[in-house]
């Protein structure tokens, strides 16, 4: 039998664009739940637990919508292909790093990373879902202006 499951709105987006608290604005307009791929310290999309991910998707599936946000929400098809709508976060990699590193403690191995090849990694795997996305926001926008212009998409494309 075939599983029917609530419908789905993936941002994707470079870590430290807002990706996080994006979802958490639009589920608060559109009663949604947050799926989180906590993907961020993973070195590509390969990382990512699909069957963990299932198993919390199949927490909600009473849910009218689930909002799944990630770094690498965007690069895995599955995710993608079972996805109503798709939001891309584009927000300027220095402000992304500047956020990831001040949400740290001690911020030296976000940017180490960053200079180890975060950077290449980003361009490689994360950016092309600029071009993947029903929709791109500016990451650098106000959060409730993000929000508001993402549930107005939704609600057009219902």
């Amino acid at each position: 039998m075939m599983r029917v499951l609530p419908p789905l709105l993936v941002i994707g987006g470079p870590a430290g664009a807002g990706k996080s608290s994006i979802a958490g604005a639009v589920a608060e307009l559109v009663d949604a739940k947050v799926v989180g791929l906590a993907d961020s310290a993973g070195p590509d999309q390969h990382s990512v637990d699909l069957p963990s991910l299932q198993q919390r998707l199949d927490e909600h599936d009473e849910a009218p919508l689930v909002v799944v946000e990630g770094v690498y929400a965007l690069a895995l098809p599955p995710i993608r292909w079972a996805a109503r709508w798709t939001v891309y976060v584009d927000t300027p990699l220095d402000l992304s790093l500047a956020r990831r590193a001040l949400s740290q403690d001690d911020p030296r191995p976000v940017l180490r990373a960053y200079l180890g090849g975060g950077r290449e990694a980003h361009a490689r795997t994360v950016a092309p879902g600029r071009q993947l996305a029903d929709l791109v926001v500016d990451g650098s926008e106000g959060l409730p202006e993000i929000a508001a212009r993402i549930h107005a998409f939704i609600r057009r494309r219902a």
